[in-house]
């Protein structure tokens, strides 16, 4: 998976997961201290959050920061700059943790 890809997964999920919770474009933005042009452009994979953002969007739609990663293998991340490889695999050991302290991992 590159770059590329990856984004277009983080935004279809973004998407999926707004979707699901039943709100708004602009209650997300609102939430997340974007504008709803910013969510538009997230959504469509013109714009990459950074990761903060990407949580405080998780966040509005009750989802988990993870939820809105895709699966990421360290041998699949060799298309990523190495600190985009680095945040996703961090994300996704603290979201197993959680998990796994929470008895549903």
């Amino acid at each position: 998976m590159d770059e590329r890809e990856f984004n277009e997964a983080v935004s279809e999920r973004v998407r999926e997961a707004r979707r699901r919770a039943g709100v708004t474009q602009e209650y997300v933005a609102r939430r997340a201290g974007l504008t709803r042009g910013s969510i538009t452009n997230i959504e469509s994979g013109t714009q990459t959050p950074p990761l903060y953002r990407l949580a405080l969007i998780a966040a509005a739609v009750g989802a988990e920061p993870a939820d809105l990663l895709p699966s990421l293998h360290l041998d699949e991340a060799s298309g990523l700059a190495a600190r985009h490889a680095a945040d996703v695999a961090a994300v996704w050991a603290q979201a197993s943790k959680s998990r796994s302290a929470g008895g549903e991992g």
